[in-house]
């Protein structure tokens, strides 16, 4: 197994499991504890809002690794 295809499959397992995750902390109602920051207020939509930008971030790096050239 080349050392590029190895690759690729530890970043799809790692892929499953970023989503499965990301799917539970979503639809979780109580979304992890509450911190103020001063006035301002660190709640369960701040972190569902965490979590999205968590998974597209997972998603693009995922697909831009089919994007680079192999090496000669």
């Amino acid at each position: 197994m080349s050392k590029r295809t190895l690759l690729r499959l530890i970043s799809l397992i790692m892929f499953i499991i970023a989503v499965v995750f990301v799917f539970i902390a979503i639809s979780a109602p109580t979304l992890g504890k509450t911190i103020y920051i001063g006035d301002y207020k660190f709640g369960a939509e701040q972190w569902r809002t965490c979590y999205k930008i968590y998974a597209v971030a997972m998603v693009g790096l995922f697909v831009a690794s089919f994007f680079i050239k192999k090496n000669k």
